[in-house]
């Protein structure tokens, strides 16, 4: 009889083992594909992020450009705005928001939404995992806003001594046999040297609380899984949880810079906008030239009166010769007439 009952349990054995292998070979076909389509998805959200990415600093490169083609000469004279900073400015700026604005903020969307996900998702499943989850991302994202801060500062203290270290080394290039005609290259390398230690020593300040908060950003993360799996041992054995329940749920923390900069200059007005249209527009005119008790500052230089109460009547088609020593202004009464800058008081 026991032979008997092992032949007709040797079918059904069979039956049900060629199911389970059905169905695994089935969940195997569908992992699959789903990860094939992960794969395809992944591919074109990367590649249009990159495409936007790339598309932005163009425009903004070229938004930039245009912005400081119209700012007033008065503005290219502060030592913040030199060439070189300019460079670095359109060069490093625009690449710091390619790289915010790219691939990054597929990331970055991509690990917001799975975060939020996971949190709903985890108070739906057990509520204590997740409030153990959630007090440790609160303190990682302080601990990010922290760095990122702390980071923008030093970039915002760091990008006017690289941009003084570039003008000077352009200077230098273009002007290299003077310097070599003046012997002054000891004077130029300590110059130089001493705008490079400045930005390391601001590097310095940020280095070490930056590294405190990175360690403890990664101390409680991994502390974070520990007590995850400790809390969740506990459920299972008291029976309030079940062990294909238990779902680890990662942070996201994200960085922005750089960007300021570029929304800085695009809202800035200049003082003297030479695109702009408003105002009448003259074809053809004819008139003197009257200087009225024009008095001249430069910007730059505020101690420094160049021009005081300065009166000079140029008729039309007369030749007028402008003499005096260095620094009396002849070159000044030309920009004026020019308008690269505007007067502090009088009439021209």
């Amino acid at each position: 009889m026991e032979k008997i009952d092992d032949d007709q349990d040797d079918p059904i054995k069979m039956q049900k083992a060629k199911e389970e292998e059905e169905e695994a070979i089935g969940m195997s076909e569908r992992s699959r594909l789903i990860s094939d389509s992960q794969v395809i998805v992944d591919v074109q959200k990367h590649t249009a992020f990159a495409i936007a990415g790339s598309q932005l600093t163009q425009r903004i490169r070229s938004k930039a450009f245009g912005c400081f083609l119209r700012q007033e000469v008065a503005y290219f004279d502060r030592s913040e705005n030199t060439s070189g900073a300019i460079s670095v400015r359109l060069s490093f700026d625009a690449v710091a928001v390619q790289e915010m604005a790219g691939t990054r903020l597929g990331v970055i969307f991509e690990s917001l939404a799975l975060t939020f996900f996971g949190i709903a998702f985890g108070c739906f499943m057990n509520w204590q995992l997740t409030f153990i989850v959630l007090i440790p991302i609160i303190a990682m994202v302080l601990l990010t806003f922290g760095e990122v801060s702390l980071r923008v500062w030093q970039g915002k203290q760091n990008d006017p001594i690289m941009g003084q270290a570039s003008t000077l080394a352009v200077k230098v290039i273009h002007n290299m046999r003077t310097i070599k005609q003046l012997s002054v290259e000891k004077e130029i390398l300590r110059q130089y040297s001493d705008l490079i230690y400045e930005a390391v020593r601001l590097h310095r300040m940020t280095a070490i609380p930056v590294s405190i908060a990175g360690g403890l950003y990664w101390t409680i993360d991994v502390y974070t899984v520990a007590f995850v799996y400790w809390r969740a041992l506990i459920l299972v054995e008291e029976k309030q949880l079940t062990s294909h329940h238990i779902i680890i749920a990662y942070r996201i923390a994200g960085s922005v810079s750089s960007a300021q900069s570029f929304f800085n200059l695009f809202d800035r007005i200049p003082t003297i906008d030479n695109g702009s249209d408003e105002g009448q527009e003259l074809d053809d005119f004819h008139g003197d030239i009257k200087f009225d008790d024009v008095k001249f500052i430069y910007p730059t230089r505020p101690p420094s009166v160049v021009l005081n109460k300065f009166q000079l009547n140029i008729m039309p088609s007369q030749r007028v010769a402008l003499v005096g020593g260095s620094g009396c202004g002849k070159s000044t009464t030309i920009q004026l007439l020019q308008r690269f800058y505007d007067v502090k008081e009088g009439q021209i």
